[in-house]
């Protein structure tokens, strides 16, 4: 008896140091990065590092006042916004029609949408950018909008049509026979009980937008460049080397957004990854 205890209070004990050690792998860089921005330039190149010094706010002022990352960092936010908003409607809308739909080829339909994004990106860049700049959309936020729209849209209705698999449509018939319109029923009944798994959707669209960086870097310039380009600049140039702070607090910027949506909307975001896990 005694032998089996103490055998579940070692298991115990293990799991909470391999959590805390895959913890500490996981959130130091995040850790490191924030004191990064709060470092002078003496302390960033001091030796052993330094842990405990004097913070300054010289880097995040540069970043904010005498740079142009805020311009940049309004284009991200607008193309992120965008593509969210035209995934939540368009996404949703086709994974209806694949999780509702009579048709045969519904399934075949639903693989070949998925197959686009397993489409290599340098695979298709060259003919986009021809595209595009025949067009005369170089450099334009509408560019990025689409192309990220594009890329976004294959998952998110993948990830839409397995909740609104999920979903008793019985409530639905019900409606339909009270004399609801089968779409109208759909938003009603099937969109508020989604709408969880909607934001879980949105929120890594969100994530992977903000993120996007290739297709970024080769249609954008300096008026529609988003920050996974414009962060860059503070990177090594000619005899003014890296500006580690300056990046480090750019860095912490970008992420901000996302980790402010996904704190608001934590509630809904834990039961929208769960929803669809089981039905019935």
């Amino acid at each position: 008896m005694k032998s089996n205890k103490s055998k579940r209070t070692l298991s115990k004990i293990g799991f909470v140091l391999a959590l805390g050690g895959l913890l500490f792998f996981a959130l130091f860089p995040l850790f490191w990065i924030l004191l990064t921005s709060f470092k002078s330039n003496r302390d960033l190149f001091a030796m052993p590092p330094k842990i405990f010094f004097v913070p300054t706010l010289e880097h995040w002022n540069y970043v904010i006042y005498n740079s142009e990352f805020l311009h940049y960092y309004r284009n991200s936010i607008i193309i992120a916004i965008s593509v969210g908003l035209l995934v939540m409607v368009i996404a949703t809308m086709a994974a209806y029609s694949l999780a509702r739909g009579r048709y045969k080829a519904r399934d075949n339909v639903a693989y070949f949408i998925l197959s686009q994004r397993m489409m290599p990106a340098v695979a298709v860049v060259l003919p986009i950018y021809m595209i595009f700049s025949n067009l005369r959309q170089l450099d334009k936020l509408t560019t990025l909008i689409f192309m990220n729209l594009a890329f976004n849209l294959p998952l998110s209705i993948w990830m839409i049509r397995g909740f609104i698999d999920s979903l008793e449509i019985e409530l639905e018939e019900a409606a339909v026979v009270d004399g609801t319109s089968w779409f109208g029923a759909f938003l009603r009944i099937g969109v508020p009980q989604i709408f969880p798994g909607l934001l879980s959707t949105v929120l890594l669209v969100f994530i992977y937008t903000i993120n996007e960086f290739f297709f970024a870097l080769i249609l954008s310039g300096t008026q529609s460049r988003p920050v996974s380009v414009a962060v860059q600049l503070f990177l090594p140039t000619g005899v003014r080397g890296t500006l580690f702070g300056e990046a480090a607090a750019a860095s912490l910027m970008i992420m901000l957004p996302c980790l402010v949506f996904a704190f608001f909307m934590q509630k809904y975001l834990v039961s929208g990854l769960s929803l669809g896990a089981l039905k019935g």
